[in-house]
């Protein structure tokens, strides 16, 4: 029997709980997270940086600069305050690279933490997927290259080799 997707309509945003990061201190896995609501789009909540091998710790309390909601945001040594940029290769918060990227078919590919790896993973393994997604959603997000069935093997090893990345 052939592996099913039903498509669940999760937005990216809903992976956003926790990101796995390299440590820019010692370059070893970190995690930012939220200690309260995670949304993206959230001020007066801290968003926290914790390294688990050099215990590099920082903290950032996003706040409402205007109309807009903004987030303070780190690159390099430098604190801005600018829009979020959801989807892509690093953390919302802090702009710290992905723990979890790796290179596969000329592309990046990249998950936030275990549970979204694992929710990619069941999608690109699905010989049926169901047909219109929600606009919105994840799977309705992926580029070509990763839903094509000429890659899904090598995408499948990808994923594998950041599982094992994880686990070390």
């Amino acid at each position: 029997m052939k592996k099913q997707f039903k498509n669940q309509h999760r937005m990216l945003e809903t992976f956003g709980h926790e990101f796995l990061v390299f440590c820019p201190n010692c370059n070893g896995q970190a995690k930012v997270f939220s200690l309260g609501e995670h949304s993206p789009h959230s001020i007066e909540i801290t968003r926290r940086f914790l390294c688990m091998y050099c215990g590099l710790t920082k903290e950032v309390v996003p706040k409402r600069t205007s109309f807009f909601k903004h987030n303070i945001i780190s690159y390099g040594n430098e604190w801005v305050e600018g829009s979020i940029n959801i989807g892509g290769a690093f953390d919302w918060y802090f702009g710290y690279p992905l723990y979890l990227q790796t290179h596969c078919c000329g592309h990046t590919l990249w998950a936030y933490n275990q549970e979204h790896l694992q929710y990619l993973k069941s999608y690109i393994a699905a010989e049926l997927r169901e047909n219109q997604p929600y606009y919105l959603s994840v799977e309705s997000r992926l580029p070509f290259w990763m839903k094509s069935a000429k890659n899904r093997n090598a995408v499948l090893k990808a994923i594998e080799k950041l599982e094992q990345k994880i686990n070390k």
